[in-house]
C-alpha cells in the first residue's frame, strides 16, 4: 500500500492549490481526479465563459462600431457560431495543457485519474479503482455540479447546463434559462448578442439577487435593452415538447399561469455539492445537503481530513477555493491557527457592465450598523470611460458613523478590477484618506476607486 502524507480529493483549483502548496512544502502528495485536471473552472466555467463573453463583446462592439467614430459593419451578419464554439474550446485546451496529469507528474505529484472517484474505506484509507492507499491527512475538494430541479415534463427533455453547453454548435434560435443568477446573466447577454433569443425566468422579484439592488436593477434594465426578456416571480409547472420540437414551458407568473415557447432550456438552479460515492460515514466524516460540515479551519468532523471550496463552503467562486485550499494545508502542517475568514468575500460578473463587489452591501450595512453613510458616484465621472463610450455605471461606497469602509458596490467597465483596490482597504483597516491621498495614473478605469473616496471627502467637509 501506498502511503502519503497528504491526499487532495479533487483536481479543480482548490485542490490544484492544495496539492502544489503540499508538495512545495515537502510532503509527499497524491492528487486523485475523476475526469480533468483543472476541474469546472478551466473545462466548464470560469475558463470557457469568459471566453465566449470576450468573443460576444468583441461582436457586439463591431455591430456598434458608430459609437466610436467607425463605419458601420455589415459583416457582422455572417456570423458562424460553430467557430466561436471552436475558438472557446481551443482556448480550453491550451489551458489544459499545463494542467495535463504529466505535469504534475514530473514534479514530483503522484496524480490517479479514476471515473469512480476515491472512495473513503476509513479515515487513512482511501479507495482508488482496484488500489487501496494510506493518507496521513486528506484535503477534499471534488467542487459542486448544477442543480436540477426537474418540472413536470423534463425528464423527457434535453437540458443544457453550464457542463454540456461547450458541446453545442448551433446557435439556439430561443433559449429559456431556468434561474436568475450569474450564469444565466453572463451567457444570456452573450447569446443575445449573437442573435439569439434569450429569455430569462425566475421565482425571485428580481434576478441577481444577490448584487445590490441598485446595480442589479441597472444590470437588468441593460440586459432588456440588449433584447433579453426577463420573467421574475415566475414558477415553471410544465415542460412539454411540441410536435414541431419546440418546448413548451408553463409558468405560474405572479399568480396567473402563462406559456412560452423555446427550442432550448438552460437549467441555471445553483450547485450542489460533490459528495456522491466518497463514502463520507465510512470516514467519519459528517455533511448535510448543503455540503461537508467544517470547522473555522476547514477541518471536518474526522481529524485528519479537511475540505475546501464548493463542496464545503458557501462562497462559490473559484478564488475562494483557493485560498481555502491554503489554508488547509496550513493547517494540516501547522496546527489550527488559520480560520477560513468569510467576513470579506469579493466577487464579479462578468457581464458587461461589469460587476464588482466587496464587503457590506448598502441593505446589509444597515441591517448590522444602522447608521452608515453611502455616496454613490456615477462612472461617466471618469474621464477613461468616456473616452472609452463606456459611461453606464456607478459605485457606491459604504461607511460606518466613523467612516470605516464597510464595503463596495460597482457596475462598469472593468469594475472588477478596481473594485479590488476596496478589498485591500478593508482588509487592512485603512482610511478613506489613504486611498484619496493615493496617486493614480490619470486617465485609468481605477481612478474610479481614488475619485469615489475624493469626492465623499470633499463632500463631507463641504468642498
Amino acid at each position: 500500500m501506498k502511503k502519503y502524507d497528504i491526499v487532495v480529493i479533487g483536481a479543480g483549483s482548490g485542490g490544484l492549490v492544495a496539492a502544489l502548496t503540499a508538495h512545495r512544502r515537502g510532503k509527499k502528495v497524491a492528487l486523485i481526479e475523476r475526469d480533468k485536471i483543472g476541474g469546472e473552472c478551466t473545462h466548464s466555467g470560469c475558463i470557457p465563459s469568459k471566453t465566449l463573453i470576450s468573443s460576444a463583446r468583441l461582436f457586439n462592439a463591431i455591430k456598434n462600431a458608430q459609437i466610436h467614430g467607425l463605419p458601420q459593419f455589415t459583416e457582422v451578419s455572417k456570423l458562424e457560431f460553430k467557430q466561436v464554439m471552436e475558438h472557446v474550446n481551443q482556448v480550453i485546451q491550451d489551458v489544459y495543457e499545463t494542467e495535463k496529469p504529466g505535469r504534475f507528474e514530473e514534479m514530483g505529484i503522484d496524480v490517479y485519474i479514476e471515473p469512480a472517484g476515491a472512495q473513503f474505506l476509513n479515515p487513512n484509507e482511501i479507495k482508488i479503482g482496484d488500489e487501496t492507499i494510506w493518507a496521513d491527512y486528506s484535503v477534499i475538494a471534488t467542487g459542486s455540479s448544477p442543480r436540477m430541479a426537474p418540472h413536470e415534463g423534463s425528464e423527457t427533455l434535453e437540458i443544457l447546463t453550464n457542463e454540456n453547453f461547450w458541446e453545442i454548435t448551433e446557435l439556439p434560435k430561443s433559449i429559456v434559462f431556468l434561474g436568475g443568477g450569474v450564469i444565466s446573466a453572463e451567457i444570456g447577454q452573450s447569446l443575445a448578442r449573437f442573435g439569439s433569443d434569450v429569455t430569462i425566468i425566475d421565482r425571485n422579484p428580481r434576478i441577481l439577487k444577490a448584487v445590490d439592488e441598485e446595480v442589479g436593477q441597472l444590470a437588468a434594465q441593460v440586459l432588456q435593452q440588449e433584447g433579453v426578456k426577463i420573467r421574475t416571480n415566475a414558477e415553471v409547472i410544465l415542460c412539454q415538447q411540441e410536435p414541431n420540437e419546440e418546448i413548451k414551458i408553463t409558468l405560474n407568473e405572479n399568480g396567473q399561469e402563462t406559456v412560452i415557447m423555446a427550442e432550448t432550456i438552460f437549467a441555471a438552479l445553483g450547485r450542489v455539492p460533490n459528495i456522491a460515492g466518497l463514502q463520507l460515514e465510512q470516514a467519519g466524516v459528517a455533511y448535510t445537503a448543503r455540503g461537508i460540515q467544517v470547522n473555522p479551519y476547514l477541518q471536518t468532523t474526522a481529524p485528519n481530513i479537511y475540505a475546501c471550496g464548493d463542496v464545503a463552503s458557501p462562497a462559490k467562486f473559484t478564488h475562494m477555493a483557493s485560498y481555502q485550499a491554503n489554508i488547509c494545508i496550513e493547517n494540516i502542517l501547522s496546527g489550527n491557527h488559520v480560520e477560513n475568514d468569510l467576513t470579506l468575500v469579493p466577487w464579479a460578473i462578468f457581464i458587461e457592465p461589469e460587476i464588482g463587489h466587496v464587503g457590506l452591501s448598502e441593505a446589509a450595512a444597515r441591517a448590522k450598523h444602522g447608521e452608515i453613510n453611502v455616496f454613490r458616484l456615477p462612472t461617466a465621472s471618469g474621464n477613461r470611460f468616456t473616452t472609452e463610450a463606456e459611461t453606464v455605471g456607478f459605485i457606491k461606497i459604504v461607511m460606518d458613523k466613523n467612516d470605516t469602509l464597510l464595503g463596495a458596490d460597482a457596475i462598469g467597465a472593468h469594475a472588477g478590477e478596481w473594485i479590488q483596490f476596496f478589498t485591500l482597504m478593508i482588509k487592512q483597516g485603512l482610511p478613506l484618506e489613504a486611498l484619496a491621498d493615493t496617486i493614480f495614473i490619470y486617465p485609468t478605469f481605477s481612478q474610479m476607486a481614488n475619485k469615489v473616496v475624493t469626492k465623499y471627502l470633499q463632500a463631507k467637509n463641504g468642498a
